[in-house]
């Protein structure tokens, strides 16, 4: 007994057949295109489903593989691109290193802040034993006595053994102010004189004169 599905797959055949028979008979083929008996009707269906079948699950496994290339060509865009980044930063780095001075040698650093240092006083402008200081004529006008006895008493003590650290340094700033808010009472010359000689001055009380 024949089931509801063997009618319909008996009549898709059929129905399937017809005009590939029209066809064929249209170009002068005469090979019969149509199933003779039920049963050759039925076979030819199953096999057609069956080949549909197959071609169903090539396409699928096809597209499965499709799917893997292209995630597989993702990831190795995105590592290709990753690698660039970190060539590229390392580059970087190295070029910025290439362009960094060398470092500098202790006697090169003694020798720049030699450079750097004002130019040592005299022992006439500066009697180390005493402390007396030979004042410079545009540093000795009447308006500076009182910064300039404070900072001959300072030379004096330091001379005895006695100093504040920095105490120096501070007192010949505070003059070195006072010269600028003057400058435009001295010619250009004697100004640049007057303040290389305190700078020198208070430098000396460091104890890195030579």
């Amino acid at each position: 007994m024949l089931t509801r599905l063997t009618y319909v797959l008996v009549t898709l055949t059929l129905a399937a057949g017809l005009p590939l028979a029209a066809n064929a008979q249209s170009l002068g083929d005469t090979t019969p295109t149509y199933s003779s008996t039920l049963e050759e009707g039925m076979a030819h269906g199953y096999a057609d489903v069956v080949r549909a079948y197959g071609m169903t699950t090539l396409l699928d496994a096809q597209a499965v593989n499709q799917l893997a290339l292209a995630r597989r060509q993702a990831i190795e865009n995105q590592m290709r691109a990753a690698q660039v980044y970190v060539d590229g930063n390392r580059y970087m780095q190295e070029f910025r290193r290439s362009q960094r001075p060398a470092p500098l040698s202790l006697e090169q650093y003694v020798r720049l802040a030699r450079d750097a240092a004002p130019e040592p006083l005299t022992a006439t402008q500066l009697d180390q034993l005493t402390g007396m200081i030979t004042w410079p004529a545009p540093l000795r006008k009447p308006e500076y006595e009182t910064l300039r006895r404070h900072i001959d008493r300072l030379f004096q003590e330091r001379a005895t053994g006695y100093a504040v650290y920095g105490e120096i340094p501070a007192a010949c700033e505070q003059f070195a102010e006072k010269l600028r808010a003057d400058i435009m009472q001295f010619p250009a010359g004697d100004y640049v004189a007057a303040k290389k000689f305190l700078e020198s001055l208070a430098w000396s009380a460091r104890g890195v004169q030579s």
